[in-house]
């Protein structure tokens, strides 16, 4: 009986999907830097740490889905916007 594989098994998997945090981080950069808003406002206005933001952005950390959708309300987009 062959045991199935993980879908993280395949290297390119793994690159494909630890890319996530740090793509949706750059999105969200730039959507708050089109809103002109500085990481220590947009924290300010979704109850979290400066740090925190910063880190999401770089792709450090990885939100909740309710952190990100109060990210997207702030930034008056989609939460799927974040993700594309």
């Amino acid at each position: 009986m062959k045991i199935l594989n993980s879908p993280f098994d395949n290297i390119s998997m793994q690159r494909k999907y630890s890319r996530i945090p740090k793509d949706v981080g750059q999105r969200i950069k730039s959507f708050r830097e089109r809103k002109n808003l500085t990481q220590a406002r947009m924290a300010e206005m979704i109850g979290v740490s400066e740090t925190y933001v910063g880190f999401i952005e770089q792709g450090v950390r990885n939100p909740s889905i309710s952190t990100l959708d109060k990210i997207a309300r702030v930034l008056g987009v989609k939460l799927s916007d974040l993700f594309s």
